[in-house]
């Protein structure tokens, strides 16, 4: 952080990102509820950050990212939009919601991963959305671009004119990506003020991008909270570097004089498990405690993991007794659906 930096407010932190060009696609703020039965159980004051409800197609954090993302499809010549990722993204499923609000077709490449075409969970609700889908075997994601890029030659040859959004591939996009979740901090920051607390931690499923908002949001707005994301996958690039330069750019976006490393970002892969795609068992095990506890519903493979690292903290004692925690709850509930034999199954392990 540089010397010469002062924080701003979270009216401040707005006044900035309003500026910036977006769609509005998301009921904000969402809420920030806090867990009373779970809290008990781990002896800490856990709150958790509804983003699953921001109810775009049954909404998640990728909602956010899609209202400055697709922004540039209101202001350029387009007739769709070009996207991809796993088989059961969230992502897509909510960036084709976002262009049919924007009577925009969508057209999606799919990595086959675990699950491939099975139409259940966010492969159903492509079908329903109206997508068109190509599903491209293998599941390394990070040759996603690849088959955009081939994908976007073949729609150019046809005289489509389509919005290429390579999302947590993109330079730009995932500044845009990064921005909105600052934004959501600073929604944070007045519950905070409103409910009279601090959170100690802030725990995020997070990748790059959402992270990346968390960690910029509450250094502009000089929060002493501790960020940590959870990875649901293994990446080959330097992720915490990746984070780091995210907040860069959109620390110079919104004119704020911070300077972020990869060693300030906290980034843990420990929790994704087999592989991305796949539960583990301490995730279904967290997921069946929120729903049992709150009667909130996880999701298998993003949420339940990043809960699961939240209660293990606990148990380390990384995160102490009585310590105010705040869990950001990015959505995927449909998966819940496309994983309904591993999350039965799981019934015999807990």
């Amino acid at each position: 952080m540089s010397n010469n930096f002062f924080p701003l407010t979270a009216e401040e932190l707005f006044n900035r990102i309003n500026k910036i060009p977006k769609v509005k696609f998301a009921m904000l703020p969402t809420s920030l509820e806090y867990l009373p039965n779970i809290s008990k159980e781990l002896e800490i004051n856990l709150y958790i950050k509804r983003d699953d409800c921001t109810a775009l197609a049954f909404g998640g954090n990728k909602t956010r990212h899609l209202e400055f993302i697709m922004a540039k499809a209101v202001s350029g010549d387009y007739d769709c939009i070009l996207t991809g990722a796993a088989s059961q993204s969230n992502w897509c499923r909510q960036a084709v919601a976002a262009a049919n609000k924007l009577n925009l077709e969508s057209f999606l490449v799919l990595m086959h991963g675990v699950k491939g075409n099975a139409m259940q969970g966010n492969f159903l609700l492509y079908n329903v959305l109206g997508a068109n889908v190509d599903v491209v075997e293998g599941e390394d994601l990070e040759e996603i671009p690849k088959h955009l890029d081939t994908k976007y030659e073949e729609l150019i040859k046809q005289g489509r004119k389509p919005l290429l959004i390579k999302g947590g591939f993109d330079y730009d996009d995932t500044v845009l990506a990064g921005i909105s979740y600052a934004n959501a901090m600073a929604e944070i920051d007045i519950q905070m003020r409103k409910k009279n607390f601090m959170a100690d931690h802030l725990i995020v499923t997070s990748a790059n991008m959402t992270q990346a908002g968390c960690d910029l949001g509450s250094k502009i707005l000089g929060w002493s909270t501790r960020v940590q994301g959870i990875s649901p996958v293994f990446w080959k690039l330097d992720i915490k570097k990746d984070i780091a330069r995210i907040c860069n750019q959109g620390a110079k976006m919104l004119d704020v004089n911070l300077e972020f490393t990869a060693d300030m970002i906290n980034n843990d892969n420990n929790y994704v498990g087999e592989k991305y795609g796949v539960p583990t068992s301490e995730g279904l095990k967290a997921m069946r405690l929120l729903a049992k506890k709150e009667g909130i519903i996880l999701d298998p493979v993003y949420t339940s993991k990043g809960f699961s690292a939240l209660i293990d903290y606990v148990k380390k004692g990384i995160i102490k007794k009585n310590q105010n925690v705040i869990y950001i709850f990015t959505g995927g509930s449909p998966a819940v659906f496309a994983y309904n034999n591993e999350i039965a199954d799981s019934k015999k392990i807990t």
